[in-house]
Parts: C-alpha cells; sequence; structure tokens
C-alpha cells in the first residue's frame, strides 16, 4: 500500500532527464533529517518555480511506494525551503564518533613505540582542521562508508586489520604498516566536503586524495626533527601504491610487503562495508539476494542462519 507524506528533504543527488517522449522528469536522492536516503522521481519537472541543486533544502509532496523491490518516492510538488541545518540530512555512520576516535588514538598510542612516528602523530593531531575533518567526512562520495564520520570509521578497521594481521608476519614492519593504515585516506579530509551532496571540492577534481594525502604526510614526515629516510620512503611509497593497480588510480602497484597488505586491508574493509551497505539498503532478508551491484559487479545473497539440530 502506497503511503502519502509530505516532508523536509535535503537533496543529496540529482539527475536531469527526458522521458521518449520528451517531458522533462527528475531521478534524485533525498535525505531526511534523520540522514536516511530515499530513491526519488518526479515527472514534469519542468512545472517546478526553481531550477533544483543539490544541497538544495525542499518541502514535498509525495508517495511513498516500492519499486524494483526499494522504497521509492514519487513527488507530486516540491518547493524550495531556506537552508539550514543541512548536517542533520546528510547520512552518518551508525557509530559514535567520539567514541571511534578515542579508540584509534588509544591504538596508536598502544601499538606505535618509535619516537619517531610518534612525533609523526603528534603532527597530525596538532594539524587541528585536518584531524577536525578527518573525524567527520566521509570515506567515499558513493562506493563505501559514504556517510559522516565515515573516514574515521573506515581508518580506525583498517588500522584494527594492521594490527591483527601483522604478526602473523614476522617479516612484516607492523608499526609502518599500521601508520599506513592510518594515513592512507588522509587526502580525503581535503578532497570532499560534507554539503551538497559530498562534492568533491577543487583541490579533489584536480589531484585526488592519493597525491594530496601523499603531500600532505611527507609535508608531516618534513616537520619532524629525526625521520630515517628509509621510512619516510617506504611509507609515501604505501600511500601512493594503497589502491593496488594503476586502474584503480595509483600512480605505482604494491612492491614491498607492507604496501601489499595494505592495498589487502584497504580493499577489504572497504568491499565489506559496501556489502553490508546494498543489503541493509535493499531490505535483504535471510536467504533472499539483492538486485545487480554494478560496483560490486555481482548480486548479493544474504544466507539464511541455521537452525540448531539441522
Amino acid at each position: 500500500m502506497d503511503l502519502s507524506l509530505k516532508k523536509n528533504y535535503m537533496v543529496f543527488d540529482l539527475i536531469k532527464a527526458n522521458t521518449k517522449d520528451g517531458r522533462p522528469y527528475l531521478k534524485m536522492v533525498l535525505a531526511d533529517d534523520s540522514g536516511t536516503l530515499f530513491n526519488s522521481i518526479m515527472f514534469d519537472s519542468n512545472k517546478l518555480n526553481f531550477e533544483p541543486q543539490k544541497g538544495n533544502m525542499v518541502s514535498v509532496s509525495a508517495v511513498l511506494q516500492q519499486h524494483n523491490n526499494q522504497s521509492q518516492l514519487k513527488i507530486n510538488e516540491m518547493y524550495l525551503i531556506a537552508s539550514g541545518g543541512m548536517e542533520a540530512f546528510l547520512p552518518k555512520s551508525k557509530y559514535n564518533p567520539k567514541e571511534m576516535a578515542e579508540e584509534l588514538r588509544s591504538l596508536l598510542q598502544k601499538h606505535i613505540t618509535s619516537s619517531y612516528f610518534q612525533t609523526l602523530l603528534q603532527i597530525f593531531y596538532d594539524d587541528e582542521k585536518s584531524w577536525e575533518m578527518f573525524q567527520l567526512v566521509p570515506a567515499a562520495k558513493s562506493m563505501h562508508h559514504a556517510y559522516l564520520h565515515g573516514l574515521l570509521e573506515h581508518t580506525l578497521a583498517t588500522v584494527r586489520l594492521a594490527i591483527q594481521i601483522a604478526p602473523l608476519y614476522p617479516y612484516v614492519n607492523k608499526e609502518l604498516l599500521i601508520i599506513g593504515a592510518l594515513f592512507h585516506d588522509l587526502g580525503k579530509v581535503r578532497e570532499q566536503g560534507i554539503a551538497a551532496g559530498f562534492e568533491y571540492s577543487d583541490d579533489g577534481r584536480l589531484h585526488g586524495h592519493i597525491m594530496i594525502g601523499y603531500l600532505m604526510v611527507n609535508d608531516y614526515m618534513n616537520r619532524a626533527e629525526i625521520f630515517p629516510e628509509t621510512t619516510m620512503q617506504q611509507l609515501l611509497h604505501m600511500l601512493a601504491s594503497h589502491h593496488g593497480t594503476l586502474e584503480f588510480g595509483s600512480p605505482v602497484v604494491p612492491k614491498t610487503a607492507e604496501a601489499m597488505l595494505l592495498n589487502f586491508v584497504d580493499d577489504m574493509d572497504a568491499k565489506l562495508n559496501a556489502v553490508n551497505t546494498t543489503l541493509e539498503k535493499e531490505n535483504i532478508h535471510p536467504g533472499e539476494w539483492s538486485n545487480y551491484n554494478r560496483l560490486l559487479e555481482r548480486q548479493l545473497y544474504y544466507p539464511p542462519k541455521e537452525t540448531k539440530g539441522s
């Protein structure tokens, strides 16, 4: 049964198109004040009295219906309203950002004992603007952890994995792997903003987070009084190669054990987050399949739990 509603939303994403008979329509993703995202469609959009843009705050009259096993808003009327409190309309991590930041710093304090890495961490923390944005911005625009505090959540998970995996390989430099996990996506603090659907900044569009993060960490290391040149070289290689292949944006492929492990743990957490997000977004129940996921290039199955005695 369709449900009629009237509510305020933020335009998180927007595509303008025309039907086969030439009528203009809008395909949108709208965010409500809980940060929940809704696929939305509006026909005859030429009747609007404003030109919709990402980041607009709008009042919507719509019908909530099911389309391809997903909830969709079919919009009848939409009006532009005054912006304000935009952050409340953006999707957010389900985890407490303060607790995540505290856990991250605690893990680093426990496992990082080399004085030059400790100095590097303090320089990072003292870069107040970057540390603040590190705890706030998403890890990506759509692929994984695409919500407020997503970068912090992804980095914490990657650091946890690094701590667990490094002891399995005695020849791996554990501290270097952990520091690489911490800084691998640092450039995202300047690559993406939090307004208008997590749009890329000019710096992000021109240079990308790999180059931005490489330059930021290089600057931090140069500001440290003493930093081993070989360690600096290895860490910068890890940052440059963490996407794994040239086709995925890395200027070089991983060529050390630590660089390869960083690529693996980064990719593991990103892909598993994308799996979980897809199953939740499509409301997939045990024993059901998702729709085809273009980014993961597959359908996803949610296995049912075995009952006792089976």
